[in-house]
């Protein structure tokens, strides 16, 4: 019997890992073939350039183009992407046959995983690529057996926030960060326990 046992306690921990990839990942179908790529010395102009086109469209009725600008500069000069990689942060770009459209930006904090960026370009097209992103970051967190994810998101970007809850996040409080020239960012600090 111990035998038996002991032959089955590997099946039984793979169907934990299953039931729990499961409970927390909804399943995408898209047409398009995707593919994760670490941000490198040779693609990470893709990362700047996406973020240019991407937050022009996602916050120009959330926040000042001066605004954008600003944090455009801030967030994604190539020595901070440089600094962020070497301090062991994941930054990647998602590419839909073969064709930049998205990128992220992660961490790893103690037991948590911080998402600091997920973004997509804003084309009919690309529906369902979103989540296909959110996905490969739970995945992330699961294998590194994280206990949660969290992130901050605009108290005025309700599509995100739908997008979030959608996915079991809930709003943990509300945050005010000072970015300095005078800028704000007044933001909801959204978790997923895993």
């Amino acid at each position: 019997m111990r035998e038996v046992i002991a032959k089955q306690e590997p099946i039984i921990e793979e169907l934990k890992e299953a039931v729990t990839k499961v409970k927390h990942i909804i399943p995408v179908k898209t047409n398009f073939y995707l593919h994760f790529h670490k941000v490198n010395e040779k693609n990470k102009h893709l990362v700047s350039s996406l973020a240019n086109e991407i937050w022009n469209v996602c916050y120009k009725d959330i926040i000042s183009q001066e605004q954008i600008d600003y944090m455009l500069d801030m967030m994604y000069n190539t020595s901070k992407i440089d600094e962020n990689i070497a301090n062991g942060d994941q930054w990647e770009i998602l590419k839909a046959d073969n064709v930049p459209v998205g990128y992220l930006h992660y961490k790893i904090e103690e037991s948590k995983l911080f998402l600091s960026k997920i973004y997509l370009k804003q084309d009919p097209t690309y529906t369902g690529l979103g989540q296909s992103m959110l996905n490969h970051v739970i995945e992330f967190a699961l294998e590194n057996e994280l206990k949660s994810i969290y992130l901050t998101v605009n108290k005025k970007n309700a599509k995100a926030i739908r997008f979030y809850e959608k996915n079991g996040f809930v709003n943990k409080k509300s945050e005010t960060f000072e970015i300095g020239n005078d800028y704000i960012m007044d933001d909801f600090i959204f978790e997923k326990t895993l």
